[in-house]
């Protein structure tokens, strides 16, 4: 059993600290449809949930914040239901419910690793598939209400079941089936996708002629579906003012000179910018499933949905499917930021799980949505800290408030980098706000000080506007740090066995550690990132095997040449 050791901390004034990475959702679409990502080919339950878990914490680690999980798909939902029957990839049979919730199970594991949550629904298509035991099910829509629902011949030689909007009880049966659904479960959102019309022919005469008041056919179409949506928030807000509605729209609202194809208003009767404008959805994915060269072209349609985002949130959607996308992935990110969007999506997980996304090598809380009205008023957070005597297992503990304790849904964790700018901080972790600790390890020290802060956060990720600030000294470094402001010039000097640089530096730098005997050409050693601050970085013992050992600062263009 280890032994702990309550250090005496270094607690400064209250302050504010934001994060230094910029808020951004970096959202990833789990897709249960035909078991694509999720859950496997199998029915054993302990199984389905490992698997799950591997996801989630593989979704934590590439430091995304947010999953689009599907929930509803050819008529089936993996939720308690009393519109739809359950899906067979549970337990191998239609409405034959395994012993644990899927949704719920993924809700709460989700929650435990800080990221948010939405239930993916697809909306309108309710059948594409060659699994008669779903569609002869007699709970299906298509059985329940035949009425409802027209059959659409698919260009592959395939047939898919897509309800009709017009009809006013197809819309309260989609709409009270979703609100069943925040009743009962604590997700952050609720994404909707198929939110449309399949392309003509559509099979929708009969109710047109009934309901259709003389409009325009397509006119009416595109009212149909805004009804159902403006409806839908309006109910669903009801029952959770700070749920989210979001909505994954086809790419091209309309066409553009270099963005051209299925158009969302035209030709599947989509009039996602209306949605927007009019605050019926707080987010939208739009599907820009092309890359940067070809027409479509990517870079014109993202500017395009982000000059018509009416203030709300525009998440930009990636088809990391293809190969030509994922060769450019990391440009595409950068053309999303640059246009000022809110974020990026992945299609789908399985297509990211062996890709290391470079942009994301920090942690940071997705995008705001000021406009859904919340208590901003967060406890204060009181950090304290506890190690292991020996070695680097911090255990940072905390207490809270408990006056606006409701309020916290999370608690953020930040490392200090700089306690003269506030801003100079990362983001660790989010943990539920159940906790009162958590445990951090520093392998390999690079400095003698290391500072941290814990903020309340709220559903909506607004966060508390300061809390105190705990330090941490790395024991066998401590030694050195009454003498600090002697090091003058870096040097490098030897503890315990191991060669350490130290230096302190003003800015931000990275520093090539580069060596050479007389009259050898240079070799580059090893390469290093700096911060404002003390630094402390371990050196191999083979650059005493070189006469002239000299540090490069890249950024600041200067040489110092090391004494040992």
């Amino acid at each position: 059993m280890k032994t702990f050791l309550i250090l005496v901390i270094l607690v400064l004034h209250l302050q504010n600290i934001s994060a230094q990475t910029p808020r951004e959702t970096r959202a990833v679409w789990v897709s249960t449809n035909y078991r694509l990502d999720w859950p496997p080919p199998t029915f054993d339950e302990e199984n389905q949930k490992e698997t799950l878990l591997k996801i989630f914490d593989d979704i934590e680690r590439k430091n995304l914040n947010t999953i689009y999980f599907q929930v509803r798909s050819n008529g089936t939902v993996l939720f308690k239901s009393s519109y739809d029957p359950f899906s067979p990839y549970i337990t191998g049979k239609v409405d034959l419910k395994g012993s644990y919730d899927p949704l719920e199970f993924a809700v709460t594991e989700a929650h435990k690793r800080g990221l948010e949550i939405h239930a993916w629904i697809n909306t309108m298509h309710c059948f594409n598939t060659s699994d008669l035991t779903i569609l002869e099910h007699p709970k299906h829509v298509s059985n329940q209400h035949p009425y409802w629902v027209y059959k659409k011949e698919e260009e592959n030689g395939t047939a898919s079941l897509w309800l009709n909007p017009g009809l006013p009880e197809v819309r309260k049966y989609l709409i009270d089936l979703i609100d069943e659904l925040v009743q009962n479960y604590n997700i952050d959102g609720v994404q909707l996708d198929f939110i449309r019309y399949p392309k003509e022919p559509i099979d929708d005469i009969d109710s047109y002629s009934i309901y259709g008041s003389g409009k325009n056919l397509n006119d009416w179409r595109r009212e149909n579906i805004n009804t159902f949506v403006t409806e839908l928030n309006i109910r669903i807000k009801t029952t959770n003012p700070l749920i989210k509605l979001g909505a994954t729209p086809i790419g091209i609202y309309k066409n553009l000179p270099n963005a051209r194809g299925l158009e969302g208003y035209n030709d599947v009767f989509q009039d996602s910018r209306e949605w927007l404008a009019s605050g019926a959805i707080d987010y939208a994915v739009p599907q820009i499933y092309w890359n940067i060269k070809d027409n479509p072209r990517y870079q014109d349609l993202v500017e395009d949905w982000n000059y018509n985002s009416h203030g709300k949130n525009v998440v930009i959607g990636i088809a990391a499917y293809r190969e030509s996308v994922v060769e450019e992935l990391s440009e595409e990110i950068n053309i999303a930021r640059s246009s000022n969007s809110d974020g990026v999506a992945f299609f789908r997980y399985s297509h990211i799980e062996n890709i290391e996304i470079n942009q994301f090598n920090e942690k940071t809380l997705p995008s705001e949505m000021p406009w859904i009205i919340t208590e901003r008023n967060l406890p204060q957070v009181a950090t304290f800290i506890s190690s292991d005597l020996y070695g680097h297992d911090i255990t940072l503990q905390w207490q809270v408030d408990s006056r606006n304790f409701k309020n916290a849904k999370y608690l953020a964790l930040y490392e200090i980098y700089n306690h003269n700018n506030s801003n100079e901080t990362k983001l660790l972790k989010v943990v539920p706000s159940s906790l009162t600790s958590t445990d951090i390890s520093i392998d390999n020290p690079d400095k003698i000080v290391y500072s941290y802060t814990v903020k309340a956060v709220d559903q909506l990720w607004n966060e508390s506007t300061g809390g105190n600030i705990v330090s941490y000294k790395v024991p066998e470094l401590k030694k050195i740090s009454d003498d600090i402001a002697k090091f003058e010039k870096p040097l490098i000097t030897k503890i315990n066995g191991q060669y350490l640089l130290i230096l302190s530096t003003s800015n931000q730098d990275q520093i090539d550690i580069k060596a050479a005997n007389n009259n050898s050409q240079s070799e580059l050693i090893s390469s290093h990132k700096i911060l404002p601050g003390l630094n402390i970085i371990k050196v191999s013992s083979e650059i005493f095997d070189y006469s002239i050992i000299d540090l490069e600062f890249v950024n600041s263009k200067r040489v110092v040449e090391l004494k040992r």
